[in-house]
């Protein structure tokens, strides 16, 4: 297994409905101000370093997909 190669499905299930939306949130409002401020990588058991790294797959996505988006905007403008 490769590390952070986790799907976005399986991020989403496993961080949870309303911890992600809050996570995509940041994350577009960080790409539309053109910063990278991930959630930091928690401490503790297995299970909290898994949960943080799903953070990580869910917050990674959002931003890139926001990046990608004002892209296409600024092209077809």
């Amino acid at each position: 297994m490769t590390p952070k190669s986790f799907d976005i499905d399986t991020a989403k299930e496993i961080v949870g409905d309303a911890r992600m939306r809050t996570i995509e949130a940041k994350a577009r409002q960080d790409a539309d101000s053109g910063i990278m401020d991930k959630p930091a990588r928690a401490q503790g058991t297995y299970w909290d370093v898994v949960r943080s790294d799903m953070e990580y797959v869910v917050y990674t996505t959002a931003h890139h997909k926001r990046l990608e988006r004002i892209q296409r905007m600024k092209e077809s403008a």
